[in-house]
């Protein structure tokens, strides 16, 4: 275990598990989703609303690891698109943040073919908060608009300021964000 703390997230342990694959399997699941259509007619003229329909699919990777003492572990993994095979050497990575019971799988490294697989999605979630960066910007750009508009200069430099703190709060998560995935580039779990 390894612990991390980010600028401007909770600090979490790193976990992970590393041993050579005994069995793997992958499925894939299709989400469809649709809606729209319909329309009207009234003395002749009328239209209609578009169609749209969207799918997404998603990768179901399912891994069995022993580990050299002999401990098995099985791990259900969704997105990843692993590239794994019987007798490959994986490490599977999750973190666990401060004061949560459980957390999510975001990296796996396949030691054998020296590739590493990344959930971005999960593993940003680990280095700031996307919701604050959301209202961040939007308070930004309210007082950036209030002092273009008239409201005075001070609007227009807090919200300059708001936008400058968030575009930082950004750019520093994504440089720790790096150096984290270089840090696990060069895992090495002997």
């Amino acid at each position: 275990m390894k612990r991390f703390t980010p600028t401007y997230q909770s600090e979490f342990d790193l976990y992970h598990f590393s041993g050579i694959v005994e069995d793997s399997g992958k499925n894939m699941e299709t989400k469809v989703s649709g809606g729209g259509g319909g329309g009207a007619t009234y003395q002749g003229t009328g239209g209609t609303a578009p169609v749209t329909i969207t799918s997404r699919t998603i990768v179901h990777d399912q891994i069995f690891l022993v580990n050299p003492e002999g401990k098995e572990r099985a791990f259900q993994l969704q997105d990843f698109n692993l590239a794994a095979r019987k007798g490959n050497h994986l490490s599977v990575f999750w973190g666990i943040k401060n004061g949560d019971q459980t957390g999510h799988y975001f990296a796996v490294k396949n030691h054998s073919t020296d590739q590493e697989f990344y959930r971005d999605d999960l593993l940003r979630r680990y280095f700031i908060k996307g919701w604050l960066q959301g209202v961040l910007i939007f308070l930004g750009v309210v007082f950036a608009i209030l002092g273009l508009g008239g409201a005075g200069i001070y609007f227009l430099f807090i919200g300059g300021g708001i936008l400058y703190w968030a575009w930082k709060r950004w750019n520093t998560a994504k440089k720790e964000i790096g150096d984290f995935k270089t840090y696990l580039s060069t895992f090495s779990p002997n």
